[in-house]
């Protein structure tokens, strides 16, 4: 698992050296990724490269992020997240109900 992120980048950049646009199902991998191997601010970073490229991050990709920070502790962080999921005007989805539950959170 730890080399896992690490594999993911590789062929994350081989698809751009290759002039493959990544897609938001793309960047999700690549959150999920980080997440899944306790780095949520690598999983941020791609977040926020996500954004810039003008990827639109869909509710999946908010509920990863809420994940990630959730899994190592940082309550504050997820929060953070689910404020900006609102922001954007997404709807909660049942994985968000769950993530919001161990936030203590009403949606």
């Amino acid at each position: 698992r730890s080399n896992q992120p690490d594999k993911a980048v590789e062929v994350f950049q081989l698809m751009q050296q290759q002039g493959i646009r990544p897609d938001e199902v793309t960047y999700n991998s690549m959150i999920n990724a980080f997440a899944r191997s306790n780095q949520p601010d690598k999983a941020m970073e791609m977040f926020q490269l996500m954004q810039q490229r003008k990827a639109r991050p869909g509710i999946i990709t908010f509920n990863t992020l809420m994940s990630a920070f959730l899994g190592v502790g940082q309550r504050d962080r997820a929060l953070a997240v689910w404020a900006s999921m609102r922001a954007a005007g997404l709807k909660p989805n049942p994985s968000t109900f769950r993530l919001l539950k161990q936030l203590g959170v009403a949606a």
